[in-house]
């Protein structure tokens, strides 16, 4: 549920949050002899961590309150993802995609429905999420609540776990299409990426990009022929209130190339973070070399 907080309360709230962040950045300079310099760069951190653990809290009450995810499935989520990542920016899960597909795309879907949450609480001032993948995006080539059985591999067509995690998308990633400004939407794919879907998936997904509602999102045909697998995935790159970048990335198969087995990754914090900021810049390299200059 989407909670609407009164401007003056939410005002209230960011001074009195900027307020606890600079006290809490000045007594760590100070029980650590470091110069001032470091409490700025310490209260950075403060606040994007505040907004990540938030996000995690919200994805965790996302996937409990479910009524059609499977009791393992949501253990697996918050023992493979949720838990990790609170103590962690760098995740990965591996094994049989039957076993982790629905745990790492249900996590993502999660987070986007945290995503439209914390914008419309006003805790996200800004946001770009980029989807760059060899097709377009699988979820905005189903119909709303459907996965049509060409979008996905032979392997999943039997598989109602892993059916749900295209037809759950496909109402995340709408809702994020039309939600209009501070988001961004970019379906990034290689040349030639739409030809690679039927008949009827090419129709759908036009049809979205041609649909005026969908005032966020940008269809990105890139320059590139070819997608390494390391990138195939999706960045979201998100302002606090305070102006401070909080990235999550991943990294995985789209429905359609599923395998047997399937290595997944997660990158969750502030570019101030080696890992993360390696998968940050690793990614919008590729993009940049393929004409796509978006955030830098």
């Amino acid at each position: 549920m989407i909670v609407n907080i009164p401007r003056e309360r939410s005002f209230s709230i960011a001074i009195f949050r900027i307020v606890l962040i600079a006290l809490s950045a000045s007594l760590l300079a100070a029980c650590t002899n470091k110069p001032y310099i470091g409490s700025s760069q310490a209260i950075e951190k403060l606040d994007v961590n505040e907004l990540k653990m938030a996000m995690l809290a919200d994805i965790s009450g996302t996937v409990v309150s479910d009524g059609e995810l499977d009791n393992e499935v949501k253990t697996d989520i918050a023992r493979l993802t949720i838990t990790p990542l609170r103590r962690s920016s760098e995740v990965q899960i591996a094994g049989d995609d039957r076993i982790t597909r629905p745990v790492a795309v249900t996590f993502q879907k999660a987070f986007e429905q945290s995503l439209l949450n914390m914008i419309a609480e006003a805790q996200v001032s800004e946001a770009t999420a980029i989807i760059h993948t060899r097709k377009p995006t699988t979820p905005l080539c189903n119909p709303a609540r459907q996965a049509l059985k060409e979008t996905m591999a032979k392997a999943m067509q039997a598989d109602p776990r892993r059916i749900k995690t295209i037809e759950d998308r496909a109402v995340t990633l709408r809702k994020i299409a039309s939600n209009g400004d501070p988001l961004n939407l970019h379906i990034a794919y290689i040349k030639g990426g739409l030809d690679q879907r039927s008949a009827a998936e090419q129709i759908i997904y036009r049809q979205e990009v041609d649909n005026p509602t969908n005032s966020s999102l940008h269809d990105d045909e890139m320059s590139c022929v070819e997608m390494p697998d390391g990138i195939v995935g999706a960045s979201y790159i998100l302002k606090t209130k305070m102006g401070n970048t909080l990235y999550f990335a991943n990294n995985g198969t789209q429905a359609k190339d599923a395998g047997n087995q399937t290595l997944w990754r997660y990158w969750f914090g502030s570019l101030k973070d080696a890992p993360v900021d390696k998968r940050y810049n690793e990614v919008m390299d590729y993009l940049e070399e393929c004409g796509l200059n978006l955030t830098r």
